[in-house]
């Protein structure tokens, strides 16, 4: 099995909020895709903070998760080409998708 971690700024890049239709549409999305999904509520974010070329950034956070049971290289060309739909549909040059190995007892 394999555990992706999708994070998800909640505000654009000029620091205006995110339309929750766009987090309703990826949540609809995976789940559709994989049957299930946890993500953390938006009225809880966690806060990011990260650093590139002597700038430091800051950010509210939600991550989705998902778990794929069987996992695929069609698995993973979906993330690769899901990551640019959700750069531009959340308006971002980067968005972190994480992947973990895992198992279950």
């Amino acid at each position: 099995m394999k555990k992706y971690d999708i994070y998800l700024p909640l505000q654009y890049n000029d620091g205006e909020w995110i339309e929750d239709e766009k987090f309703e549409q990826t949540r609809s999305e995976l789940f559709g895709r994989f049957g299930g999904l946890t993500y953390i509520m938006r009225e809880f974010p966690l806060r990011g903070i990260w650093g590139q070329d002597s700038r430091v950034y800051q950010d509210f956070i939600v991550i989705y998760t998902v778990i794929d049971f069987f996992p695929s290289e069609e698995t993973t060309r979906f993330f690769a080409g899901y990551k640019e739909i959700l750069k531009s549909r959340f308006e971002q040059e980067e968005i972190l998708i994480t992947v973990h190995d895992m198992g279950i007892f």
